[in-house]
């Protein structure tokens, strides 16, 4: 698909190779969404531009996938995808940048930072009149759909930590707590957790990606005057992608955390079924002791021809459960 951006006019979607000699021309910025070999030939026919295709892209090193060809700029980056779906997936993203258009390719029409721009255009067609302009737009997209993705995973990871690490008690004035997990539950958070790693990893990954990609335009841009205009703002977004680096970071580490300390409180529980095995087990012991003895065949047993034999032994088998029973709480062990 081919969608035409037209400045002061509606957004133009075809497959009609056709179409591309006339509005080609025209358009700051040409998006193409998993296009066909024949779509990307008649795009570079019209524009006198090679495109590169997916496989171009993804088999160059990350460092050389952004690189300048006279006053072309070809960059790629990972853009993060299927994320209100809860399952985010890294989608490869091309632009080229030329003086007078922008082009970019993708194979993925899930992308939130393309919808949320291409409504902005949508809402005001006459302000991104250039493919500089455009390319700024979109990149400011991009940041703010990655900032929404950190900030969700974030708000995820605050209300597990309150379910893996509440107490039960409730504090003064405050909101009754959540209960404590059943060991039942801890498969459910442990999977939550691996989702929401997940979600930190790979929009880490997408910041990174864009950081690249905002470095080379402002290296870039030193030595062209067309671009410099865009400098002052791209050093902007640069600060930002700092900013969702360093909270991505935090971001894992929490993860890391919240994964020990379920893995802590599981061991826990383990050790507390352990525990109360291995105490019924000792408690019982002199029970069995003691019931093992009389249950012997022998002839010659005094006890055996005596009338309180019976009582004594079953008040003997009491006494010597409940005695490590008494033991083991006054220790503390129970």
């Amino acid at each position: 698909m081919m969608t035409f951006h037209v400045p002061g006019e509606p957004a133009v979607q075809t497959r009609d190779v056709g179409a591309c000699a006339s509005l080609s021309p025209r358009a700051v910025w040409i998006d193409l969404l998993d296009p066909t070999r024949e779509e990307e030939h008649a795009v570079e026919v019209a524009l006198g531009q090679e495109i590169p295709t997916r496989d171009e892209m993804q088999a160059l090193e990350p460092s050389s996938r952004l690189y300048q060809e006279g006053n072309v700029l070809f960059m790629a980056a990972t853009l993060l995808a299927g994320s209100e779906g809860g399952h985010p997936e890294r989608i490869p993203v091309s632009f080229i940048l030329t003086p007078e258009r922008l082009v970019t390719v993708r194979y993925d029409s899930s992308p939130r930072a393309f919808e949320v721009f291409t409504a902005r255009w949508g809402s005001k067609p006459g302000e991104y009149d250039s493919g500089l302009k455009t390319f700024k737009g979109l990149l400011d997209a991009v940041v703010e759909s990655l900032a929404d993705v950190l900030e969700w995973t974030g708000d995820g990871l605050d209300r597990l930590s309150l379910e893996v690490l509440s107490d039960g008690k409730k504090e003064d004035g405050a909101s009754p707590p959540p209960r404590r997990p059943l060991q039942a539950d801890f498969q459910r958070i442990l999977r939550r957790i691996g989702r929401l790693s997940d979600f930190a990893s790979r929009a880490r990954e997408s910041v990174l990606s864009f950081s690249r990609v905002v470095t080379f335009f402002r290296e870039v841009s030193k030595n062209d005057a067309a671009l410099a205009p865009a400098n002052a703002h791209l050093k902007s977004l640069a600060d930002d992608l700092s900013s969702l680096g360093d909270h991505a970071s935090f971001l894992s580490n929490k993860v890391s955390f919240l994964l020990d300390a379920t893995l802590g409180l599981i061991n826990n529980e383990q050790n507390g079924i352990i525990k109360i095995v291995s105490v019924a087990a000792v408690v019982f012991l002199p029970p069995t002791l003691v019931a093992s003895i009389y249950g012997m065949n022998f002839q010659h047993m005094p006890e055996l021809g005596w009338r309180l034999g019976y009582p004594m032994a079953l008040a003997l088998m009491v006494v010597s459960a409940v005695l490590p029973w008494v033991v083991f709480r006054r220790k503390g062990w129970l």
